[in-house]
């Protein structure tokens, strides 16, 4: 059984439930304010977790430059790439933005292929080929924009997924090796979410002011949604995404990753009643083709 890919596609399914529950509170909760604090739900989870399991807090296999290329891999994947989106999306909106998002996938088997020396066999790229075109056709929804505008959001949101891609990139040979170890893999994603976390709350600082910080966290409503979502998301997802990518190649698990593209317009229809046009039908079923492919052939 492809265990990899299955994870892989199943973090997708997971991060697109997430995704539109944090719509649910989006017009009254800042993502500055949303990302540290899920990340550090997801960290409190992976802490417990671990110490459940095991009390081997350090993992001896690991060297020093591991453990900082671990770290690095958070405030690359985690804070920078994170804060250069929210950017680009306030500048693109969202439709443009999802565009922007299909080079993630790219990017991944792009830096796989001169970091890793990955290789992908031509069913790979049909099965790719068909997710990322499904999700490009979904997100071609123009919106008007200056030149100048675009060129910036475009320039931002690129440099945000390739950021993406590198963080999680770095690290896959330290997965693999550690692949026959949920527990390493476990300490390796608290390892990695922990400087992100931190530097998350440098940036809400930075971003917002003490009063906007206070009246937001002080919404109870805000609570529920932010705790199931932080659940699902950054805990289970997050696990599901890390031992995916261990599990199989780089490549294989970042394209599988890009139908949660899909699964958040799907759950957008099924959760926030938003209208799934055939359209949107379309987009899903040859995603969910494209995804098959790839599991069938690892």
């Amino acid at each position: 059984m492809p265990i990899g890919e299955i994870l892989s596609l199943g973090s997708a399914i997971i991060w697109g439930f997430s995704v539109s529950l944090f719509k649910i509170i989006g017009n009254t909760t800042s993502p500055y304010i949303l990302n540290p604090v899920k990340n550090t739900i997801g960290t409190i989870l992976f802490l417990i977790t671990c110490f459940i399991i095991g009390n081997n807090y350090f993992i001896y296999s690991l060297s020093v430059y591991e453990y900082l290329l671990i770290g690095l891999s958070g405030v690359i994947g985690i804070t920078i790439a994170d804060v250069l989106f929210l950017q680009s999306l306030n500048i693109l909106g969202t439709s443009r933005s999802s565009i922007i998002n299909t080079i993630y996938s790219p990017m991944v088997i792009l830096l796989a292929y001169f970091i890793l020396g990955e290789q992908l066999r031509a069913i790979h790229f049909l099965g790719g080929g068909l997710i990322l075109g499904s999700i490009i056709y979904l997100s071609a929804n123009p919106e008007k924009k200056t030149v100048e505008d675009l060129t910036q959001g475009l320039i931002l949101g690129v440099i945000a997924y390739t950021l993406m891609a590198l963080g999680i990139v770095i690290i896959k040979p330290i997965l693999t090796r550690c692949a026959d170890s949920v527990y390493t893999q476990l300490w390796i994603i608290l390892y990695r979410l922990i400087p992100g976390t931190l530097l998350s709350y440098f940036t809400m600082s930075v971003m917002l002011s003490k009063n906007e910080i206070k009246t937001q966290l002080s919404n109870k409503k805000i609570w529920p949604v932010i705790l199931l979502g932080s659940f699902l998301g950054t805990y289970v997802g997050f696990a599901m995404w890390i031992v995916g990518m261990a599990k199989t190649s780089a490549s294989i698990a970042s394209i599988l990753n890009q139908t949660s593209t899909i699964f958040i317009a799907f759950f957008g229809w099924l959760i926030l009643k938003e209208r799934f046009s055939g359209k949107m039908m379309i987009c899903f079923m040859v995603a969910l083709l494209g995804a098959f492919i790839i599991i069938i052939n690892p």
